[in-house]
């Protein structure tokens, strides 16, 4: 659910311009986003009397504030009433805890859609991992696990 889920909001906000930008596609859902530099956490989501709101560390890497945006918007999409504190451990491929994981995943589709990464490596032959990942936006990690699932590698 959480591909379609992605897939269906890139189409209804996306400007089609990569790096896909977070921000921008959580303010057009209507989502308040609040960068805060002094956060002590990776960021989460809150719908607090239906005002739905992430709150992100702006003082992270920019690949990991977008991961981390993304990541929010993926609860916000799965209809999550909240999604407190989330931590880098919470972002492993390893995370255990299925709401996290679903956040993960849709994270990773919306930053890197499944269709422009096949684009990129099979019609454009980028196939070095620091240029696609500087591509979309996001870290080579994050690729190097969209490229896996995409059965690309």
């Amino acid at each position: 659910m959480s591909v379609k889920a992605a897939h269906d909001v890139l189409h209804r906000y996306w400007d089609g311009y990569l790096p896909v930008d977070p921000v921008t596609i959580a303010k057009a859902m209507g989502v308040t986003v609040v960068a805060d530099p002094f956060l002590d956490h990776s960021g989460h989501y809150q719908r607090n009397s239906g005002n739905p709101r992430i709150i992100y560390n702006s003082s992270e890497p920019p690949v990991r504030q977008r991961f981390t945006v993304a990541h929010e918007i993926g609860h916000h999409v799965n209809g999550d009433i909240d999604a407190p504190r989330d931590t880098s451990k919470q972002f492993s491929s390893s995370s255990w805890d299925p709401v996290e994981a679903a956040a993960n995943r849709f994270a990773a589709a919306l930053l890197m859609p499944a269709d422009h990464v096949k684009y990129a490596v099979f019609r454009d032959g980028v196939t070095d991992l620091w240029a696609l990942a500087k591509t979309f936006g996001v870290s080579t990690v994050a690729m190097q696990y969209r490229l896996k699932n995409l059965g690309l590698i």
